[in-house]
């Protein structure tokens, strides 16, 4: 077969893929194995054992760093806009309910699913208006994958202090929100605290959340 001088028949080029394809891989075989997987993957991405790619709605919010609307436990009947940075933040102007500012702190963040909502977070809140001795507390309900609010659970009706939320009990299960919370009983005072401990339960019902059942632990 005649061929212009410079140029490859068929079988030579055919020979060339060959040796090129075969040199990649042995390259690759030499590379460590976080380098390989740099490469595999889309640059910025990072792929952890406990967050995988098809789940990774849940980590699109940075709870602690972001701004809410809050009533401070319906202190004042319309939210107000607060910043949180690093889990913290303060509210002020004059649509606090006469106070001269609220403190807010984050308390917990728990993440589960319920029915119809799909894949929630729920942040509880210490929300301290000043100048004070008390805090009360405010639990919402934000869909992960945007951090649009759902809603809040209401408002404890009480005749006298407000209950207490117990660290880190605050979870969901089987399709309802749960948390653990004490109750103040007759003998007990600001100073001492609540001693009432109460399983209390939420369920969402298509337009808000409601309480569905409160036992005494």
């Amino acid at each position: 077969m005649n061929t212009k001088k410079g140029s490859m028949n068929p079988w030579q080029h055919c020979l060339v893929l060959t040796a090129a394809s075969t040199a990649v891989a042995a390259g690759s075989a030499l590379l460590p194995a976080s380098a390989a997987s740099a490469i595999s993957m889309p640059h910025g991405a990072v792929q952890t054992p406990s967050s995988p790619a098809v789940q990774s709605d849940r980590a699109n919010v940075d709870w602690n760093n972001r701004i809410y609307r809050l009533t401070c436990d319906d202190i004042v009947s319309t939210a107000v806009p607060v910043t949180v940075r690093n889990g913290s933040g303060t509210a002020g102007g004059g649509a606090i309910g006469g106070y001269d500012r609220w403190d807010v702190r984050i308390q917990q963040i728990a993440q589960g699913t319920l029915p119809r909502l799909g894949n929630v977070a729920a942040v509880l809140f210490s929300c301290s208006p000043q100048p004070s001795n008390f805090y009360v507390e405010e639990l919402r309900i934000y869909r992960t994958t945007d951090g649009r609010e759902v809603g809040r659970t209401p408002t404890f009706q009480v005749a006298g202090l407000s209950p207490k939320y117990q660290p880190n009990t605050v979870r969901f299960s089987n399709g309802h929100l749960l948390a653990d919370v004490k109750f103040y009983g007759p003998g007990d005072s600001h100073a001492s605290g609540p001693s009432i401990l109460r399983h209390v339960t939420w369920g969402w019902n298509g337009r808000e959340f409601v309480k569905q059942s409160e036992v005494e632990a």
